[in-house]
């Protein structure tokens, strides 16, 4: 019976990871989007974010990487007709413009786009990508337009992706890939293998980018309000107003007394965990150095033991030599003296 899983498995056998990883990132979207409602559920208007499931998060990705991965290609295209004057918003306008009449919708996503157009490692994924596409391409039959297309533009240039490039081939690397048989499969299993692997760390990058944004705008909002406490005059204000506000002056000084305690003993613990490493370390040189001289001091002795072996053979063999060279000559005046008693007889 064949793998249930083997449509989704990027590489076979990689399943496990791409599952785990994806665990993951449904772990911190939660924790993401709880945080976020907690935070905006006093706000006038708001409305919750819902919470999707694994599988969803997995197919939003899909979805978006296919949108971003278009919306390159018109960048690129347009790009390469940089006109002077012209400044990256409106490139990226004429960009938004050649995508809505290519794909036939407007593009939405330009949070997204903020955050991983200067990504080393998502530019890094669409220039492999524009490599395949050239290679995909008949010689001779790509053209450089001059003025906006009404259809998908067509040019051989390696910054430029393929815009009509199968929907499957831009979420292989993320929903995985079917079972692929031959050499020709094999070639493809290590590029799709590396593929995924970059969009594993690209998207490990990006989960991380939006936890220090939020981590960061919350930290500014409470630094705002409380200066906004700790300067409040209080000279004029009544009794009960005084004590309130005197209250979260003292509930301001004490958190940050305990964060900076916190982080003087976060400080101190990695400061332990690296001197720790660092020892470890040191000790694993030290025994792997004393492993390597009890090594070489057998294989000294072992030598030595096997030379003397091979002087005593030498000595044994010469000493037999010895005695069956007397024994010859025993022989030889045993005969002679037989000899001359029968000439006597």
């Amino acid at each position: 019976m064949a793998d249930p899983d083997s449509d989704r498995d990027a590489i076979v056998g990689r399943g496990q990871k791409a599952t785990t990883f994806w665990e993951q990132i449904h772990e911190n979207y939660i924790d993401l989007v709880k945080e976020y409602n907690t935070d905006k559920k006093n706000s006038a208007g708001f409305k919750e974010l819902p919470l999707r499931l694994v599988g969803g998060v997995e197919c939003r990705w899909g979805l978006i990487l296919k949108a971003l991965n278009k919306l390159s290609g018109c960048y690129s295209t347009v790009e390469r007709r940089l006109q002077s004057g012209k400044t990256r918003a409106d490139i990226l306008t004429e960009a938004k413009e050649l995508y809505k009449t290519t794909v036939g919708s407007t593009f939405n996503l330009d949070h997204c786009w903020g955050i991983l157009k200067d990504a080393p490692k998502w530019q890094a994924n669409q220039q492999e990508n524009a490599g395949r596409s050239k290679k995909a391409k008949e010689p001779g039959t790509s053209q450089t337009p001059t003025n906006l297309p009404s259809s998908t533009p067509r040019t051989s240039s390696p910054a430029v992706i393929d815009l009509d490039e199968d929907e499957s081939d831009l979420s292989r690397s993320v929903l995985g890939s079917v079972r692929l048989e031959g050499n020709k499969a094999a070639k493809r299993k290590r590029a799709e293998e590396s593929s995924i692997e970059k969009m594993v760390a690209l998207q490990k990058d990006l989960v991380q980018i939006s936890r220090d944004r939020l981590s960061s705008m919350k930290s500014a909002t409470q630094s705002t309000l409380d200066d906004a406490i700790m300067s409040k005059d209080l000279t004029n204000l009544d009794d009960e107003t005084r004590a309130y506000y005197q209250k979260k002056k003292r509930a301001i000084i004490a958190r940050d007394l305990q964060e900076e305690k916190e982080k003087e003993e976060r400080e101190k613990k990695e400061k332990e965990e690296k001197e720790k490493k660092e020892k470890e370390k040191k000790e694993r040189k030290e025994r792997e150095e004393k492993e390597r001289k009890e090594k070489e001091e057998k294989e000294r002795h072992e030598r030595e033991r096997a030379e003397e072996d091979e002087d005593k053979e030498e000595e044994t063999e010469e000493e037999q030599e010895d005695e069956d060279d007397v024994e010859e000559e025993i022989t030889e005046e045993e005969e002679d003296v037989t000899g001359e008693e029968e000439v006597e007889a």
